[in-house]
């Protein structure tokens, strides 16, 4: 069997290579495809060479162009933009200004003066851009790679990114007759980012949480849904530490080997770095300052989230004793080095400090204490956020949330002295929202089960575009152009393309004038 692996970047590989292994030691060939090449980030092209003996890399695959592209793009950023008039979702002001901010046309940023619409309006709408969004036409490049591949099953990830151009790759791969999946990569994709806009064979999700997810919020059938764990997560059961306590506090510049506080940063979305300095700043001078002995004495390590270090290159906790910063520039997060120094700072750290970050997940896997102060500056992305909240003790989770710094330096302490606090909040969390099927089944042979049973499945008829394509096609042209001409207007390579066009178009014609003139004029003069 032949899985094609579309990522929307080369980092994603870090959310499957255990899936993609699996799937490859069963005897399957795989082949990895990435959306883009994003050159700000510490994983290129490059970053997957190491798997280069066990499957195929295509590397970047072809976009659509040409005015189509820009209709596509404008309907999904609209779609994407809705979906935060949800009921649900309408609070999440962060989130709603990121999609306006980075994909929706501004000549639709009048939507935004709408607080919000109840679920059955939003779902109305969203079914008519849906049906907009048929009337398009399947990119040919697109297909003719998707023939040349001739993949049994083609599986994308994450496709909700905002304006995702994925959808083109679902929608011709149903053109195609071939089996479609979409793998949900992290436990915010279905509440942060956009709309599928497509429904495929199957979606992989990692609980019972993210199914209800994708149904209230995408719309997908339940029964094409498969719950299979995080699978991403499996390592952290099985490893154990790579250097002793005392190795690894002199590899990370710590002043001993007594008891430390790890940080984990968060993304930028989250967190931009500047303002994480400034909040780990007022947090370790308030740790100090609280009266607690073991706080005050306790040393601070600061691990950086690999995308968003800038701001921590200089080391600007230097003056702060027993506070140190490890690493502090980009690194790649599937090297092998860096899982082992991630994972060891977990292990030997005695309690956890983040915003809203995925390695609470991880600590909590390992058991240890994980502890949040909210801050004014991050409300939208703390509160502000659904996922946020899965991580509450009383939605199931296991992080101790505090309002004010007083109740924080509370809880940390209580934390240190006694890290066993958590540990049956931290057990309940791992069976439910990373290992469903039991902590002891490893998640990563569900995911490659699920994939392997949906390439066994009966292939999905060739998909056909609708019958009212010809009138649709017309109106969403029309719809979309004055957020075609905003967007050449404002960009200068655009609308320089759209005039040569523009002129290349107008010479066609004048030379077709005068070749019809030329044979009119020859029909005469034979005729007289």
């Amino acid at each position: 069997m032949k899985i094609l692996f579309l990522m929307d970047s080369p980092e994603y590989l870090r959310f499957y290579d255990s899936a993609v292994e699996e799937i490859v030691a069963r005897g399957h060939t795989v082949a990895i495809a990435v959306s883009n090449q994003r050159e700000k980030k510490p994983v290129g092209l490059e970053g997957l060479r190491a798997y280069a003996d066990r499957v195929s890399m295509l590397g970047v695959v072809p976009q659509r162009e040409g005015v189509w592209s820009e209709v596509a793009r404008s309907i999904r950023a609209t779609m994407d933009f809705v979906r935060f008039l949800h009921p649900t979702l309408a609070a999440a002001t962060a989130l709603r200004a990121r999609v306006k901010r980075k994909v929706l046309p501004r000549v639709y940023h009048w939507i935004d003066a709408i607080p919000r619409l109840d679920a059955v309006t939003v779902r109305r709408l969203h079914r008519i851009l849906m049906a907009g969004e048929r009337a398009i036409p399947v990119c040919p490049r697109i297909v003719q790679l998707l023939r040349e591949q001739a993949p049994d099953v083609l599986l994308v990830s994450p496709l909700v990114t905002a304006a995702s151009e994925q959808v083109d790759w679902i929608r011709a791969a149903r053109a195609c007759g071939i089996r479609t999946a979409v793998c949900i990569a992290s436990w915010d994709n279905l509440t942060n980012k956009g709309l599928m806009r497509v429904e495929p064979d199957l979606v992989l999700v990692w609980n019972e949480t993210q199914r209800r997810e994708a149904e209230e919020y995408h719309y997908i059938p339940p029964q094409k849904i498969a719950v299979t764990g995080a699978q991403l997560f499996d390592r952290w059961f099985e490893r154990t530490m790579t250097c002793d306590r005392e190795a690894f506090s002199r590899r990370v510049g710590l002043p001993d080997s007594g008891p430390f506080v790890l940080f984990t940063g968060s993304s930028s979305f989250i967190s931009e770095s500047g303002a994480e300095v400034a909040f780990v700043r007022r947090w370790v001078q308030a740790l100090r300052a609280s009266g607690d002995p073991a706080l005050q004495a306790v040393r601070v390590l600061v691990r950086p989230h690999p995308y968003n270090v800038h701001r921590w290159a200089d080391d600007p906790v230097a003056d702060l004793p027993g506070v140190s910063v490890f690493p502090r520039r980009g690194y790649n997060p599937i090297d092998p080095e860096n899982r082992n120094d991630f994972f060891d700072s977990l292990y030997h750290c005695a309690a956890v400090v983040g915003i809203n970050t995925s390695a609470m997940i991880e600590a909590a896997i390992l058991g240890r204490p994980v502890c949040t102060l909210l801050a004014e500056e991050f409300s939208g992305t703390q509160e502000g956020t659904i996922h946020f909240h899965y991580l509450r003790p009383e939605r199931g989770g296991f992080l101790r949330i505090a309002a004010t710094v007083e109740e924080h330096v509370r809880q940390l302490g209580e934390c240190l002295r006694d890290p066993e606090t958590t540990r049956a909040e931290d057990a309940r969390f791992v069976a439910s929202f990373i290992r469903p099927h039991g902590t002891d089944r490893p998640a990563t042979p569900v995911f490659a089960d699920a994939v392997l049973r949906l390439g066994h499945a009966p292939a999905p008829v060739p998909e056909r575009p609708p019958a009212t394509r010809h009138l649709t096609r017309p109106l969403l042209l029309a719809a979309a152009l004055p957020a075609l001409v905003d967007g050449w207007a404002s960009d200068r390579a655009a609308w320089a393309r759209a005039r040569k066009r523009a002129g290349s178009l107008g010479r066609r014609a004048r030379k077709r004038v005068v070749r019809a003139g030329a044979r009119w004029r020859r029909y005469f003069d034979q005729a007289w």
